[in-house]
């Protein structure tokens, strides 16, 4: 019998150099291994364990794309001698499900290395927030559809990444991606910290000044429980005491962006954003540096129960005037 030609394979509909990367691709795939098997494989034996309890069970058949951040062994028993996953006791479904995040669609969800170059409209080098599985109300405030986020910021000269969450902790990604059959596998060095209120999360941010206005004023109810919300909060050198307190709250409520959280991925250059006194907000990005408002983000996107807080540098003025200096970030801001 005759080998098949190049006609042959046209034939099919298909050209031929599309079809032998298709069969290529499909091979590879074919031959990818589940997740308990790589975990094992690559000695996460410990986060293994913790997918096959039977209250996990629907993770493995979950059909997306998803990443799955493992901590090491090392890290899973560290936690465990601590005394909780958490600083509150935690499901184990909750705990599995904010360690996986599906990445936006036409995303492979492969993390590649990159060098940052100095783009004037960029908010960082490699900034991305992916939505994860964690839908607990306990921990999750957010408008219909949304899931809690965790935000990955990629480091400069090619480095591994950083992720943030909750409470303004970070873990640092350590090794590259490792591919499964649904997937990728990212290994990390410790644990998320889950969302908690704006109140709770304040104090670990340095702005003790903030939420003692906030509580005094009767303001800190309704910003812990308005659903999807960016807080810009002035760290506590930066906000002034010598003020009435209903001047105070003014000025707070010029901080509080109402509507879906807005991640330092998601602010480009000349957006605008309504705040709760009716005001509104202008970014400016030079060189990866992000001020909004006139203020100048030092610490961003620390996830909360309903929303995304970002450490600010001054009081954001009244008209949104922006300044801003290029300088290239050494870590997360």
């Amino acid at each position: 019998m005759a080998e098949p030609t190049t006609t042959d394979y046209i034939i099919t509909g298909i050209p031929a150099d599309q079809l032998f990367l298709f069969l290529f691709i499909f091979t590879i795939g074919s031959s990818a291994q589940s997740l308990l098997d790589v975990l094992r494989k690559e000695g996460f034996t410990r986060w293994a364990a913790v997918l096959e309890s039977p209250q996990n069970a629907g993770v493995l058949g979950y059909p997306h794309n998803l990443i799955i951040y493992t901590p090491t062994n090392a890290a899973i028993a560290r936690q465990q001698l601590s005394g909780g996953v958490n600083r509150r006791q935690v499901s184990d479904a909750d705990i599995l499900a904010a360690f996986l995040a599906v990445p936006e669609s036409g995303n492979d969800g492969l993390y590649k290395r990159s060098n940052p170059t100095c783009n004037p409209d960029i908010a960082g080098p490699g900034t991305e927030d992916l939505m994860t599985l964690l839908n607990d109300p306990e921990f999750v405030n957010l408008p219909l559809g949304q899931n809690a986020s965790i935000v990955q910021k990629n480091m400069p000269k090619g480095t591994l990444p950083i992720v943030l969450t909750g409470l303004g902790d970070t873990v640092r990604v350590i090794a590259e991606d490792i591919p499964f059959d649904k997937g990728v596998i990212r290994p990390i060095s410790g644990w998320f910290t889950l969302p908690q209120l704006l109140s709770e999360t304040l104090p670990f941010l340095g702005a003790d000044k903030v939420l003692g206005v906030l509580e005094r004023t009767g303001l800190i109810d309704d910003f812990d429980n308005r659903t999807g919300i960016t807080f810009l909060a002035p760290e506590d050198p930066a906000f002034p005491s010598n003020l009435a307190d209903d001047v105070l709250a003014d000025i707070l409520r010029r901080h509080l962006i109402v509507g879906l959280p807005t991640f330092t991925s998601d602010i480009n250059h000349g957006d605008t954003f309504r705040t709760l006194a009716g005001t509104t907000v202008t970014v400016t990005i030079t060189c990866g540096e992000v001020s909004i408002g006139g203020a100048r983000i030092l610490s961003g996107d620390t996830i909360i129960k309903n929303g995304v807080v970002h450490i600010i540098d001054s009081v954001s003025n009244r008209h949104g005037t922006v300044v801003c200096k290029c300088r290239m970030l050494t870590g997360p801001y």
